[in-house]
Protein backbone atom coordinates (compact mmCIF):
# COMPACT_ATOMS: atom_id res chain seq x y z
CA UNK A 1 0.00 0.00 0.00
CA UNK A 2 1.06 3.61 -1.15
CA UNK A 3 2.25 5.98 2.22
CA UNK A 4 1.14 9.02 -0.42
CA UNK A 5 -2.34 10.69 0.02
CA UNK A 6 -2.59 10.64 -3.57
CA UNK A 7 -1.64 8.97 -6.73
CA UNK A 8 0.37 10.33 -7.53
CA UNK A 9 1.30 12.39 -4.89
CA UNK A 10 3.90 15.08 -6.30
CA UNK A 11 6.78 16.26 -5.00
CA UNK A 12 9.56 18.99 -6.42
CA UNK A 13 12.98 19.03 -5.47
CA UNK A 14 13.10 23.62 -5.84
CA UNK A 15 16.61 25.42 -5.73
CA UNK A 16 16.96 28.11 -8.46
CA UNK A 17 20.80 27.57 -7.50
CA UNK A 18 23.14 25.23 -9.28
CA UNK A 19 24.75 22.41 -6.67
CA UNK A 20 23.03 22.23 -4.06
CA UNK A 21 22.16 18.82 -4.89
CA UNK A 22 18.74 18.46 -6.41
CA UNK A 23 19.35 15.77 -8.63
CA UNK A 24 21.03 13.60 -6.32
CA UNK A 25 18.23 14.32 -3.57
CA UNK A 26 15.59 13.07 -6.18
CA UNK A 27 17.72 9.89 -7.80
CA UNK A 28 17.82 8.75 -3.98
CA UNK A 29 14.29 9.16 -3.24
CA UNK A 30 13.78 7.58 -6.00
CA UNK A 31 15.62 4.30 -5.47
CA UNK A 32 14.22 4.26 -2.17
CA UNK A 33 10.55 4.29 -3.04
CA UNK A 34 11.02 2.12 -5.97
CA UNK A 35 12.69 -0.66 -3.95
CA UNK A 36 9.67 -0.55 -1.99
CA UNK A 37 7.39 -1.60 -4.64
CA UNK A 38 6.26 1.74 -5.58
CA UNK A 39 6.07 3.51 -9.07
CA UNK A 40 8.08 6.36 -9.54
CA UNK A 41 8.36 8.72 -12.25
CA UNK A 42 11.34 11.82 -12.39
CA UNK A 43 10.96 14.79 -14.62
CA UNK A 44 13.83 16.07 -15.74
CA UNK A 45 13.26 19.97 -15.83
CA UNK A 46 17.43 20.47 -16.41
CA UNK A 47 18.93 21.24 -19.16
CA UNK A 48 21.85 19.25 -18.14
CA UNK A 49 19.56 16.39 -18.34
CA UNK A 50 21.43 14.80 -15.16
CA UNK A 51 18.67 12.63 -14.42
CA UNK A 52 17.98 11.28 -17.71
CA UNK A 53 21.48 10.82 -18.21
CA UNK A 54 22.28 8.78 -15.05
CA UNK A 55 18.76 6.48 -16.24
CA UNK A 56 19.68 6.18 -19.62
CA UNK A 57 23.01 5.00 -18.86
CA UNK A 58 21.84 2.66 -15.78
CA UNK A 59 18.10 2.32 -15.44
CA UNK A 60 16.22 1.51 -18.37
CA UNK A 61 15.57 -2.36 -17.02
CA UNK A 62 14.12 -1.04 -13.69
CA UNK A 63 10.46 -0.95 -14.30
CA UNK A 64 9.07 0.84 -11.62
CA UNK A 65 11.10 3.84 -12.48
CA UNK A 66 10.70 5.98 -15.11
CA UNK A 67 12.36 9.25 -16.23
CA UNK A 68 11.55 11.92 -18.81
CA UNK A 69 13.55 15.39 -19.93
CA UNK A 70 10.67 17.85 -20.23
CA UNK A 71 11.34 21.35 -22.14
CA UNK A 72 10.13 24.06 -19.55
CA UNK A 73 7.40 24.38 -22.56
CA UNK A 74 6.27 21.46 -22.07
CA UNK A 75 6.15 20.84 -18.11
CA UNK A 76 2.02 21.68 -17.31
CA UNK A 77 0.79 19.49 -20.28
CA UNK A 78 3.62 17.15 -19.51
CA UNK A 79 2.29 17.04 -15.92
CA UNK A 80 -1.23 16.88 -16.75
CA UNK A 81 -0.27 13.28 -18.95
CA UNK A 82 0.74 11.99 -16.12
CA UNK A 83 -1.68 13.14 -13.06
CA UNK A 84 -4.17 12.07 -15.79
CA UNK A 85 -3.19 8.80 -16.50
CA UNK A 86 -5.93 5.74 -16.06
CA UNK A 87 -2.41 4.14 -14.41
CA UNK A 88 -0.59 6.88 -12.89
CA UNK A 89 2.64 6.14 -10.69
CA UNK A 90 2.81 6.39 -6.76
CA UNK A 91 4.99 9.22 -6.73
CA UNK A 92 6.40 11.90 -9.47
CA UNK A 93 9.44 13.82 -8.18
CA UNK A 94 10.69 16.79 -10.47
CA UNK A 95 13.90 17.85 -10.61
CA UNK A 96 14.09 21.57 -11.41
CA UNK A 97 16.73 23.40 -13.05
CA UNK A 98 19.63 25.28 -10.92
CA UNK A 99 18.00 28.76 -12.64
CA UNK A 100 15.31 30.95 -11.77
CA UNK A 101 12.20 30.81 -14.53
CA UNK A 102 8.75 30.11 -15.17
CA UNK A 103 8.63 26.36 -14.72
CA UNK A 104 10.17 26.57 -11.14
CA UNK A 105 6.71 28.43 -9.90
CA UNK A 106 4.46 26.27 -11.76
CA UNK A 107 6.77 22.88 -10.46
CA UNK A 108 5.58 24.46 -6.83
CA UNK A 109 2.12 25.23 -7.68
CA UNK A 110 0.55 21.79 -8.70
CA UNK A 111 3.57 20.24 -6.08
CA UNK A 112 2.04 18.16 -3.06
CA UNK A 113 5.01 18.77 -0.92
CA UNK A 114 8.05 20.93 -2.08
CA UNK A 115 11.52 20.05 -0.79
CA UNK A 116 14.54 22.48 -0.75
CA UNK A 117 17.68 20.76 -0.80
CA UNK A 118 20.89 23.53 0.77
CA UNK A 119 24.15 22.92 2.07
CA UNK A 120 24.90 24.42 5.35
CA UNK A 121 26.15 27.65 3.50
CA UNK A 122 25.28 31.10 3.50
CA UNK A 123 24.38 31.06 -0.07
CA UNK A 124 22.48 28.11 -0.25
CA UNK A 125 20.60 29.20 2.53
CA UNK A 126 19.94 32.63 1.16
CA UNK A 127 18.54 30.60 -2.10
CA UNK A 128 16.52 28.84 0.15
CA UNK A 129 14.72 31.52 1.54
CA UNK A 130 13.84 33.11 -1.78
CA UNK A 131 12.00 30.19 -2.81
CA UNK A 132 10.12 29.60 0.64
CA UNK A 133 9.24 33.01 0.06
CA UNK A 134 8.44 32.43 -3.76
CA UNK A 135 5.91 29.61 -2.47
CA UNK A 136 4.45 31.64 0.47
CA UNK A 137 3.45 33.88 -2.33
CA UNK A 138 1.69 31.15 -4.49
CA UNK A 139 0.11 29.65 -1.83
CA UNK A 140 -1.54 33.26 -1.24
CA UNK A 141 -2.24 34.28 -4.63
CA UNK A 142 -4.11 31.29 -5.37
CA UNK A 143 -5.46 30.01 -1.95
CA UNK A 144 -2.77 26.75 -2.40
CA UNK A 145 -1.41 24.89 1.15
CA UNK A 146 1.74 23.28 -0.28
CA UNK A 147 4.24 22.61 2.63
CA UNK A 148 7.58 22.60 1.87
CA UNK A 149 11.19 21.40 3.94
CA UNK A 150 14.91 21.74 3.73
CA UNK A 151 16.91 19.06 3.18
CA UNK A 152 20.27 19.89 4.55
CA UNK A 153 23.14 17.80 2.62
CA UNK A 154 27.05 16.88 1.88
CA UNK A 155 26.94 17.67 5.65
CA UNK A 156 29.92 16.83 7.57
CA UNK A 157 30.21 14.44 10.48
CA UNK A 158 32.52 16.35 12.46
CA UNK A 159 30.25 19.18 12.89
CA UNK A 160 32.30 22.10 12.03
CA UNK A 161 31.36 25.59 13.19
CA UNK A 162 30.36 26.80 9.73
CA UNK A 163 27.69 23.92 9.76
CA UNK A 164 26.75 24.95 13.16
CA UNK A 165 26.45 28.31 12.55
CA UNK A 166 24.57 27.55 9.35
CA UNK A 167 22.40 25.42 11.36
CA UNK A 168 21.60 28.18 14.17
CA UNK A 169 20.52 30.71 11.28
CA UNK A 170 18.08 28.15 9.56
CA UNK A 171 16.32 28.12 12.99
CA UNK A 172 16.78 32.11 13.41
CA UNK A 173 14.98 32.24 9.60
CA UNK A 174 12.29 30.33 10.96
CA UNK A 175 12.70 27.73 8.29
CA UNK A 176 10.87 24.78 8.47
CA UNK A 177 13.88 21.05 7.87
CA UNK A 178 14.06 17.69 7.93
CA UNK A 179 15.52 16.50 11.03
CA UNK A 180 17.11 13.87 8.95
CA UNK A 181 20.56 15.44 6.75
CA UNK A 182 22.04 14.21 4.39
CA UNK A 183 25.90 13.50 5.24
CA UNK A 184 28.78 13.24 2.81
CA UNK A 185 28.69 9.82 1.88
CA UNK A 186 30.59 7.68 -0.57
CA UNK A 187 27.46 5.77 -2.00
CA UNK A 188 25.48 9.12 -2.77
CA UNK A 189 28.34 10.13 -5.19
CA UNK A 190 29.34 6.61 -7.06
CA UNK A 191 25.17 6.11 -7.68
CA UNK A 192 26.05 8.12 -10.37
CA UNK A 193 28.54 5.93 -11.71
CA UNK A 194 27.05 2.84 -11.15
CA UNK A 195 23.70 3.11 -10.79
CA UNK A 196 22.90 1.43 -7.95
CA UNK A 197 21.14 3.65 -5.48
CA UNK A 198 21.91 2.83 -1.70
CA UNK A 199 18.87 0.75 -1.53
CA UNK A 200 19.55 -1.34 -4.75
CA UNK A 201 23.61 -1.78 -4.10
CA UNK A 202 24.21 -5.12 -4.71
CA UNK A 203 27.03 -5.57 -2.36
CA UNK A 204 26.43 -3.76 1.04
CA UNK A 205 28.78 -1.81 3.21
CA UNK A 206 28.59 0.11 5.86
CA UNK A 207 28.51 2.93 4.15
CA UNK A 208 25.77 1.73 2.18
CA UNK A 209 24.05 1.07 5.48
CA UNK A 210 24.40 4.20 7.13
CA UNK A 211 23.17 6.00 3.48
CA UNK A 212 20.04 3.44 4.13
CA UNK A 213 19.18 4.30 7.23
CA UNK A 214 19.83 7.89 6.76
CA UNK A 215 17.34 7.66 3.60
CA UNK A 216 14.72 5.65 5.53
CA UNK A 217 14.62 8.51 7.95
CA UNK A 218 14.41 10.91 5.62
CA UNK A 219 11.20 8.63 4.17
CA UNK A 220 9.74 8.28 7.12
CA UNK A 221 9.69 12.09 7.57
CA UNK A 222 8.18 12.54 4.37
CA UNK A 223 5.22 9.99 4.80
CA UNK A 224 5.17 11.06 8.57
CA UNK A 225 4.59 14.92 7.28
CA UNK A 226 1.69 13.61 4.55
CA UNK A 227 0.43 11.70 7.55
CA UNK A 228 -0.38 14.96 9.59
CA UNK A 229 -0.87 17.95 7.44
CA UNK A 230 -3.99 18.88 4.65
CA UNK A 231 -2.58 19.09 1.29
CA UNK A 232 -4.41 19.58 -1.59
CA UNK A 233 -4.70 17.58 -5.23
CA UNK A 234 -2.06 18.92 -7.79
CA UNK A 235 -3.55 20.55 -10.35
Amino acid sequence: MSPFPHRPTVITIASSKGGVGKSTACIMLAGLFTARGLGVHIIDLDENQTVQRWFNRHQTSRAALTVTAVAPADFTAHLKDIVGHPNPPDLVLIDVAGVYEKALLQAMGRSHLVIIPAQPSEPDIHEATKIVRDLADLNDNFGGSVPYRLLLNLFEPLDPHYQRHSVSEIARLGLQRFDTVMHKRAPYREAFMTGQTPHHATEPSPSIDKARAELDALATEITDLFATTSVKEAA
